[in-house]
């Protein structure tokens, strides 16, 4: 490959040659400018930025657990190591259908206590009821003419539901 570049650059006149020289300069000169001027302006020591420290967020509302069924010994709550701090599913039987909710009966597993309750559940317009697995799905208040009282569902909210009567329903599951 040298020979061949050798042998090119041989058959070029002075003048090409002299060119070349010069242009070959340039661009070696433009490679060593560009390296210095990369190294001067690189700090000496990078120091980490200066991290504030900042209060912990409070908690949201809807996120917040409810009171009810919460173990108290003496007037203490105590939080129950059984179940978790965010819970978003229960189970029951519905028990009435209302205009804009059901009444339903608990099974208690949002509870701290794991005692069954009456929950009002609240429908919305984004509320989706379906059959288990996801078939025969409507949306909103046209759901609650799928439900009829006696029948198991499983519902899910964004929001927290531990120790929590009455919430908005983002999913019910007809079991």
């Amino acid at each position: 490959m040298f020979k061949f570049l050798r042998k090119k650059i041989q058959s070029l006149t002075e003048t090409q040659q002299n060119i070349l020289t010069v242009i070959l300069i340039l661009i070696n000169l433009g490679i060593f400018i560009f390296w210095i001027s990369f190294w001067v302006s690189l700090p000496e020591t990078i120091t980490p930025p200066l991290v504030e420290e900042k209060p912990t967020p409070e908690i949201l509302e809807p996120l917040k657990p409810g009171e009810v069924g919460e173990i108290s010994e003496e007037g203490q709550v105590v939080s129950g190591s059984e179940i978790a701090f965010f819970v978003q599913n229960t189970t029951g039987t519905i028990q009435e259908i209302k205009e804009d909710r059901i009444i339903v009966q608990g099974d208690g597993q949002n509870f701290a206590d794991r005692k069954p309750r009456i929950l009002t559940i609240i429908f919305t317009e984004n509320t989706i009821t379906q059959k288990l697995g996801g078939g025969n799905q409507r949306f909103g208040f046209k759901g609650l003419e799928q439900l009829k009282p006696g029948m198991n569902i499983l519902i899910s909210a964004v929001e927290n539901i531990r120790g929590k009567i009455e919430f908005k329903a983002d999913i019910i599951n007809i079991l």
